[in-house]
């Protein structure tokens, strides 16, 4: 498996925990913020990188916003963003085309541009124009750089909006657990005893539709699917609880997909006792119609950032394994070079 990882993706998995050590110190180190006016924010990033950073984020805080915020991966900026809006715009490789555009705009509407980037173009305009930079490590691939990208959101925002930013006792947690997890998902642990490498070999042949819930799993729900596609060159579909049972529960009517779908639940040990029942009453209802159905939870009962990222470690070693089984390299990503090229010209 290591010699087809030629892009070193399983032993940056692996490291999770350091990297986010390393964030928590280059967060301390970030300038301070410049004086901000404003009444509503704005995040633009994209991607398995920046975007999943933001979904993170948005599953972490969710419950502890004093602001309106807002999501946006396009072109330019949304109609409604004026000079209140606190624009705060994510590219871990600083040349990402939409968020370059959004930055363009963003200079000519508002005082309040944050920016966190590892470098090139991005960072360019940032000197060009004297905007505040949260500046990462570069020379990664974006989705394994999750830490960074997070933490360092999670610094930046937290500042804005006055949170209370996670205490020590929550960072020590998290890396406890991440790092006391690790060994059962790395590469030389075997199948009988690694559940990454077992759900992996569950989802090979057949299309994932993962689900997550609102407030926790929602945005790792994105994440594998994100993760399937880039590192396991794998499709699947993410939707969320209770979203699914208003529409795509219907879909599972259909009689010939028990051998193709795999539906997918990532769950919590805390989730809202409604939510419990709901997917009690989805996993019977699928299983009803000859649909198997996998739960995965979190590795630990610690806090909410431990078992965040406990489930999303298992994940993302999960997507490795789909990849590694294929014989294919998780890092290559060159079909999305070949899009960029043609783009371009």
């Amino acid at each position: 498996m290591r010699a087809i990882d030629r892009g070193g993706m399983l032993q940056a998995t692996y490291c999770l925990a350091e990297q986010i050590e390393e964030a928590f110190s280059i967060a301390r180190g970030f300038p301070p913020l410049p004086s901000l006016d404003f009444d509503k924010v704005l995040l633009c990033g994209t991607g398995g990188g920046s975007h999943a950073a933001i979904d993170l984020l948005q599953s972490y805080i969710f419950d502890r916003l004093p602001t309106p915020l807002s999501v946006y991966q396009g072109y330019g900026l949304p109609s409604f963003t004026d000079a209140k809006t606190l624009i705060l715009i994510v590219s871990y490789s600083g040349n990402t085309e939409e968020q370059l555009s959004s930055l363009h705009q963003a200079i000519k509407i508002s005082q309040n541009v944050l920016l966190i980037t590892g470098g090139g173009q991005m960072q360019a305009l940032a000197a060009k124009f004297n905007l505040y930079t949260a500046k990462v490590p570069a020379g990664m691939e974006a989705r394994a750089a999750i830490g960074f990208l997070f933490f360092s959101l999670l610094s930046v925002l937290g500042r804005a909006l006055k949170l209370s930013l996670p205490l020590k006792s929550e960072r020590s947690d998290l890396l406890y657990h991440l790092r006391s997890e690790r060994d059962l998902l790395d590469a030389s642990s075997p199948t009988v005893q690694n559940p990454a490498k077992q759900v992996a070999e569950k989802i090979l042949g057949r299309i994932p539709f993962i689900y997550g819930s609102y407030g926790f799993s929602d945005a790792l729900a994105e994440r594998l699917r994100r993760q399937l596609a880039e590192n396991g060159k794998t499709l699947a579909h993410s939707n969320r609880i209770p979203n699914m049972h208003h529409d795509e529960i219907v879909g599972y009517e259909n009689m010939e997909l028990q051998n193709t779908v795999l539906p997918i639940f990532l769950r919590d040990f805390e989730e809202d006792p409604r939510i419990v029942k709901r997917y009690l009453v989805t996993r019977e209802t699928l299983e009803g119609k000859g649909f198997a159905v996998l739960e995965l939870y979190p590795l630990n009962r610690g806090g909410k950032l431990a078992r965040l990222f406990s489930l999303l470690q298992l994940i993302d070693f999960v997507s490795l394994y789909v990849a590694l089984a294929k014989e294919i390299d998780p890092a290559n990503v060159s079909i999305i070079q070949q899009f960029k090229e043609r783009m371009a010209q």
